[in-house]
């Protein structure tokens, strides 16, 4: 391993570490503040949220990361930079969701609309990633990144201290705290002027990692919808929101490498060999953290579930159990999505991704009703296994060639 990639991955990790560790005892401290009902009701907002900030972000947030990787767009000179479009972008799409507030019940609307401008901010700190990421500048993207994580959860803590605190005051706070982490140099790639323009050179691209990122949002995050449509019970939603949270966590560690590796191969395209090697080491690499992550998970996951949560969200030990088979589909499912990415395959991406996001719904609707969230546990692991499958075939079929799309 060279210097330079061990300091990009050191810092990557430290950084990745530190956040888990704050989100993760932020989302304790949720879990026991609220009780499984409030922490239902909030999750189910915040997913909500989420999936609308997947319209906001509109696929640039890759496309920089992509762009700025290798020499491509970004030269262009007869169009606005690629940030300027992106906030526009985000400065538009944000103002049409707010405008959607209406149509939720009066209880939510608060909530929802503070998710919203959450969520807004949020996506533009992301943009500051793949800037600093795509520019090679892993430390310096670290540090914004424990920035960030930093405010957002001081500032969600001190939410707490209202009176009868709930999603809106932990919303409130979340963008407070977000707001706070823009006002610093960090945030200096966002300081020019939003622009608006339809170009096909750009929004074809943006279109298939909307795609991805809609339909991977939705297959990550639709069971805990369906769940709050499909019980009577918020508690179900929140046990199982419990279990998920340990998952999320794995893949959180692993995400720093998968960027890594992506730029790795993003810059090496024109060395089918260099990037053969580093595809095979990633995939390695993944296969080997999810069997120890799903071992160590059965082993020590119910511990850390109770001390973490406390013994009211002992319901959400077996679906730990459940959940944790996906993981050895999930982390190879990463490096497959960023190789296909890196060889401009994204156009095949988003369809396998579609077509997952249609059959993890299918199953929901179908395993819920008559098993509750363990049914969204089986949905999950038929889901990343599909996918992974799907994905997979692309290799099959076209080897490694970069021609873009399929």
């Amino acid at each position: 391993m060279s210097r330079a990639l061990a300091k990009a991955l050191s810092s990557q990790w430290a950084a990745t570490l530190y956040a888990a560790a704050v989100s993760v005892g932020l989302t304790f401290l949720l879990g026991r503040v609220l009780g499984p009902a409030g922490f239902g009701q909030y999750t189910y907002i915040l997913t909500l949220a989420s999936l609308f900030a997947i319209l906001q972000d509109g696929g640039f947030t890759t496309l920089i990361f992509r762009e700025t990787a290798k020499a491509g767009l970004v030269t262009s000179t007869d169009r606005p930079p690629l940030m300027s479009l992106a906030i526009g972008h985000l400065v538009a799409t944000t103002l049409f969701g707010l405008c959607l507030l209406p149509l939720f019940s009066r209880g939510e609307r608060w909530s929802l609309g503070a998710a919203v401008l959450y969520y807004a901010l949020f996506t533009a700190a992301a943009l500051v990633s793949a800037h600093l990421k795509g520019h090679n500048n892993f430390a310096a993207e670290a540090v914004w990144r424990a920035v960030t994580r930093t405010a957002t959860a001081v500032c969600a803590g001190l939410a707490l201290l209202v009176p009868s605190p709930g999603p809106t005051a932990i919303f409130f706070g979340l963008l407070v705290g977000q707001a706070i982490a823009l006002a610093t140099p960090f945030a200096k790639p966002l300081a020019t002027r939003p622009r608006l323009a339809v170009s096909r050179e750009i929004y074809a691209p943006c279109l298939a990692f909307l795609c991805i990122s809609a339909a991977t949002a939705i297959y990550f995050r639709c069971d805990i919808v369906l769940l709050r449509l499909l019980t009577p019970d918020p508690a179900e939603v929140g046990n199982y929101a419990a279990a998920y949270r340990l998952i999320e966590g794995v893949i959180m560690l692993a995400t720093p490498l998968a960027h890594i590796f992506f730029r790795k191969l993003r810059v090496s395209l024109e060395d089918s060999q260099a990037f053969k090697r580093s595809f095979t080491l990633m995939l390695t690499v993944m296969i080997g953290l999810s069997a120890a992550a799903t071992i160590g998970g059965l082993i020590l996951g119910p511990f850390i579930l109770t001390l973490a949560f406390g013994h009211k969200y002992a319901a959400a030990i077996p679906l730990l159990s459940w959940l944790l088979a996906s993981l050895p589909f999930i982390l190879p499912n990463y490096v497959l999505t960023q190789a296909l990415v890196a060889l401009g395959r994204e156009r095949y991406y988003a369809g396998v991704t579609v077509a997952a996001a249609g059959l993890n719904i299918g199953l929901n609707l179908l395993l819920i009703p008559v098993l509750a969230a363990k049914g969204a546990a089986l949905a999950t692991i038929a889901t990343e296994a599909a996918l992974c499958a799907g994905l997979a075939l692309s290799f099959v079929r076209k080897g490694f060639a970069t021609k873009a799309g399929e």
